[in-house]
């Protein structure tokens, strides 16, 4: 395989692992014993977007002993590199950053890029400056290469935020995104997003939050839940939304609750050892939405307490007898009703913040849902039945609510008699508010000039808005949606609703994934996949199209794919 053709491939970084899988799948079906290196070096590749370094490097170390030094042996030595900086291993790292800038002036140009973005962005983490010097980089054709430019441009932004320039970082950082998001290379361009986000928030906190919205979006559009790199950007914008006593924090701790709840022991044991601080906070920011009765804590009799007696509140006016308020005040009664507690906070203004007690934000929140559902059902209701079912399985798809509803009695209400209020849980009610939200326009040049003011949410302004993670996901299902054949709609999400558990979440990924893939280009043409004929039929009925359903088919690796194939077939039926 040519060198050159791969490169072009891999600079899109990990979100061009369908077309890896199926680079593979070509060259271990041509000859391969004869491209064994290539695929060792794709099984490297994918092996460190798994976190698996030790295996990685396993084969990286029998892979420099066979190979020539050349085009191959220097992407692996990249690669190497790369992740001794992961594990924190110096005096590895020295060895190989000499060992790449020795071989650097023999490199043909079309590698020079793939290096010099590795060695810059290395040294920046590593090194102090008379430990070594960088390479001159900006007097090359490679900075025309937009992943190269743009990791370059992250180290750049690095530097800048070392010497404490952060204006500066700033503005190279979203000069990185948008160079990477031509690309594409999500991974860079949620990076740039990330960086802007995290060294922000100790010096500039409201900008800070302004970057966790693009942030948020783009980590929603383009991973799947068991990525490394979505808890890291989720721990991100919770500890800067928690900063700036963002109501989407509470959204934000659900999220990445849900992703980890979602991995086996193996896959969760890196993601709690690295983030144990938002892990040990769940509990004080994640709640269900349901109607139960809540516990009287000692913390949220204080909390009315202290904010009856701040607002001097006669008791009368609270919309409760004096009798039921004195014996949960009094500790009298371990639980109260939902209606009393809402009742005591519609008396009171007070403001909110991380410490407000997790039941009261739980109450504003269901408040706020009946409050939008009011509007919302009459628009869902005045869209043809139709549009109705296809808004809501999109809304469905999209969000973690959906474990909680009976998808098939929603939608046989929605086709008997139409959805009727009163039988509308918090639950049914929020995904249909959310049908309604729309993408707010991302501009970055706002971003940069804006001067914001703190915002300070009370419990007479607070509004809980759709996370940026779900208007993400929207995008991409929405491709889907569009492109499904409207005729078998309804046949399509009665064979969804039949499967179980984990084969739902197989077919999810392929409507997210399809929608990713959308749009990719410059893909060389050897190496687009096509339709495999074991789904041919189903993307043919479906009316789908054909290059984002062999991308999105790729996805899969091993028994995941044997399994989506299986279920395809059921869908034939």
């Amino acid at each position: 395989m040519n060198i050159k053709v791969l490169i072009e491939i891999v600079s899109k970084g990990q979100f061009i692992r369908p077309i890896l899988n199926y680079v593979v799948h070509y060259l271990e079906s041509d000859r391969s014993d004869k491209n064994k290196n290539i695929v060792n070096y794709i099984n490297v590749l994918k092996l460190k977007w798994d976190v698996k370094y030790d295996e990685a490097l396993e084969i990286i170390d029998k892979e420099l002993q066979k190979l020539k030094k050349g085009g191959l042996h220097c992407l692996i030595l990249v690669e190497k590199i790369g992740i001794l900086v992961k594990l924190s291993r110096n005096e590895e790292i020295k060895e190989v950053f000499n060992q790449l800038k020795e071989e650097f002036a023999t490199l043909p140009k079309y590698l020079r890029g793939i290096v010099v973005e590795k060695l810059k962005n290395v040294h920046e983490l590593n090194f102090e400056e008379k430990d070594s010097q960088t390479i001159r980089i900006w007097s090359e054709s490679y900075e025309n290469a937009p992943a190269a430019k743009g990791f370059i441009l992250l180290s750049k932004a690095r530097e800048k935020k070392n010497e404490e320039r952060y204006d500066e970082a700033v503005s190279l950082n979203v000069e990185a995104f948008k160079v990477l998001k031509i690309v594409p290379h999500p991974s860079g361009m949620v990076q740039a997003l990330n960086n802007t986000s995290w060294w922000l928030k100790d010096t500039n906190k409201e900008k800070a939050l302004a970057f966790t919205l693009p942030l948020g979006f783009y980590l929603g559009y383009y991973f799947d839940d068991n990525n490394f790199d979505v808890f890291n950007f989720l721990d991100t914008m919770f500890q800067v939304q928690k900063n700036n006593n963002d109501p989407l924090v509470y959204e934000t701790a659900f999220i990445f609750s849900r992703c980890l709840s979602q991995l086996n022991k193996v896959e969760s044991e890196p993601i709690k050892n690295t983030f144990k601080d938002i892990i040990n906070q769940l509990k004080y920011y994640v709640f269900n939405l349901d109607n139960n009765q809540h516990r009287s804590t000692p913390k949220l009799r204080d909390f009315i307490r202290k904010v009856i007696g701040k607002e001097k509140i006669p008791i009368d006016s609270i919309n409760i007898s004096e009798k039921t308020l004195k014996e949960f005040l009094s500790a009298n009664t371990k639980y109260i009703q939902p209606s009393t507690l809402r009742n005591i906070i519609d008396a009171l203004e007070f403001e909110i913040t991380t410490s407000t007690p997790i039941c009261i934000i739980k109450e504003l929140k269901k408040k706020d849902i009946d409050k939008k559902f009011e509007i919302n059902l009459e628009k869902f209701k005045n869209l043809p039945k139709e549009r109705q079912i296809s808004e809501l399985f999109t809304s469905y798809l999209v969000h973690y609510y959906k474990e909680e509803i009976d998808l098939k009695e929603v939608i046989k209400e929605i086709e008997d008699r139409g959805l009727i209020k009163e039988r509308c849980d918090y639950y049914t009610k929020e995904l249909i508010n959310y049908i309604f939200e729309r993408n707010p326009k991302i501009e970055f040049n706002s971003l940069l000039t804006n001067v914001r003011k703190p915002k300070i949410y009370t419990n007479k302004n607070i509004t809980f808005k759709e996370h940026p993670f779900y208007l993400g996901r929207k995008e991409v299902v929405k491709r889907f949606m569009k492109d499904l054949n409207k005729k078998n709609l309804k046949e399509f999400i009665g064979n969804y609703i039949g499967l179980d558990t984990r084969q739902k979440k197989t077919i999810e990924k392929f409507i997210m994934n399809y929608g990713r893939y959308y749009d990719l280009r410059d893909i060389p043409k050897e190496f687009t996949p096509k339709v495999p004929k074991e789904i041919d039929p189903w993307v043919k009925k479906y009316t789908l199209k054909r290059k984002p359903s062999a991308l999105s088919f790729y996805v899969f690796e091993g028994e995941e794919r044997e399994e989506f194939v299986e279920i395809v077939k059921a869908f034939e039926m």
